[in-house]
């Protein structure tokens, strides 16, 4: 007799946003890596490569650098553009990161849910892992949390009217 399949409710969490500019820019913010380079990743970090090839199949890689000292490589490859609707990539997990013990957890699925609510966009940010025991890990390796300081550092940005590329 085999384990049950675990459901993907198992498997995921959810962050909900509404950031106070059209889907148009919002969008554009996740999909410009001039612009990515300007938000995404922990409070204090840089990001000294941010590449973003957006169409199904083309790779991602951004490099996190945090104020310690420690870079974080992050990569993968998009599944789905629907422009100014949803983009959804996978993430490979960078297997020399310290914090897995030589245990990388298996790829996951971001999926990104824009939707105009006049001038603002509401956000559904849902990250799938490969098992229930991923989630449970990155959880409580913080993971929730650096996304709520990512989508801070969105946020602060579009209040600033900064996101400009270049």
């Amino acid at each position: 007799m085999s384990a049950p399949a675990s459901s993907t409710a198992d498997r995921s969490f959810a962050i909900e946003r509404i950031f106070n500019a059209p889907v148009e820019r919002v969008f554009r913010l996740w999909t410009d890596p001039l612009l990515v380079a300007q938000w995404w990743g922990i409070r204090d970090c840089t990001i000294p490569l941010c590449q973003l090839d957006v169409r199904v199949g083309g790779r991602w890689r951004i490099d996190m650098l945090t104020a310690s000292g420690a870079l974080y490589r992050n990569q993968g490859s998009y599944l789905e553009i629907v422009e100014n609707v949803r983009l959804s990539y996978r993430d490979e997990p960078d297997p020399e990161i310290q914090e897995w013990a030589g245990t990388p957890p298996g790829e996951s699925r971001h999926t990104v849910s824009f939707t105009a609510d006049d001038a603002r966009t509401h956000v559904h940010f849902e990250v799938t892992l490969a098992s229930p025991a991923d989630r449970e890990r990155l959880l409580a390796l913080g993971m929730r949390g650096g996304w709520m300081q990512s989508f801070d550092r969105l946020e602060q940005l579009i209040s600033t009217g900064a996101d400009h590329a270049g």
